[in-house]
């Protein structure tokens, strides 16, 4: 079962990766925009999946992580893998 307290780290540490490694500005990545709207592509999603991975101990397969997720849908797509955070 995910915490409140898993839900923000998740979402700290995706605002971190989005903000810091791939330049995007922090209140566009919070604003509810899609990742296809802020140009992140699929080498960039499956990028994203393999810093999790060594992060947070997640495996998201191909695919899991979505142009079309907001930031919010995908702390979900990543709880619902029941991460070790």
């Amino acid at each position: 079962m995910t915490t409140a307290t898993d839900t923000q780290k998740i979402k700290t540490l995706l605002v971190s990766v989005l903000t810091e490694k791939f330049g995007l500005p922090e209140d566009e990545v919070l604003s509810g925009t899609s990742f296809e709207e802020l140009e992140i592509d699929s080498l960039i999603l499956v990028e994203l999946a393999l810093i999790l991975r060594k992060e947070i101990g997640i495996v998201l397969e191909e695919g899991e992580l979505k142009s079309s997720f907001t930031l919010d849908d995908a702390v979900a797509a990543i709880e619902a893998k029941d991460p070790l955070v």
